[in-house]
């Protein structure tokens, strides 16, 4: 568990640092057996410590609940429903910029379009914690690595919380790509 813990940590100071997460925005997860490590809500994902990592149950809610991301019932569904074990939720200035006038996000640097292909944008009524969220999130991140919400942000979700970065990462390296050959 203390491997998982720093890797989240790890992760948190990753997207803070490449700019995909500012101030207290996003959060991570990681599932381990039936239960889920989470980021704390309000923390600071560029300057994590072990105590803003939550345990919570998998699948149940628990008291510990309310110290935990208000994201919780979308990474619980997302992990649940796709079998994917770490979920990264951020928010990719140039990827949500690209959202609010498109339905996909289609890359067109090579690597972008080998790893990502065509990025699902979803329009939702209420983008943010919310069952619409975490049901359409869940059945899009079974076929998509990543998945952006207009105007809101992003969420990939993976085995590997590391992968699951850096489809985020290479998501928003396409998307500035993309603003900037448009200039």
């Amino acid at each position: 568990m203390e491997r998982v813990i720093r890797d989240i940590i790890k992760v948190g100071r990753l997207l803070f640092e490449e700019g995909l997460v500012g101030g207290r925005s996003g959060n991570l997860s990681v599932a381990l057996g039936d239960k889920l490590l989470i980021t704390r809500t309000g923390s600071f994902l560029g300057s994590l410590t072990p105590y803003d990592i939550i345990e919570v149950p998998l699948w149940d809610e628990s008291l510990l609940d309310e110290r935990a991301s208000v994201e919780l019932p979308v990474h619980r569904r997302i992990i649940t429903v796709t079998g994917k074990r770490a979920v990264v939720h951020a928010h990719p200035p140039y990827t949500v910029s690209l959202s609010l006038f498109e339905k996909f996000i289609e890359p067109v640097d090579s690597e972008g379009k080998e790893v990502l292909g065509a990025v699902p944008v979803l329009e939702l009524e209420r983008p943010s914690a919310s069952q619409e969220l975490a049901k359409a999130l869940s059945e899009a991140l079974k076929e998509f690595k990543v998945v952006v919400v207009k105007g809101h942000g992003v969420f990939s979700a993976d085995a590997d919380i590391f992968r699951a970065y850096a489809y985020v990462s290479t998501l928003e390296q396409s998307s500035k790509i993309r603003v900037i050959s448009k200039i």
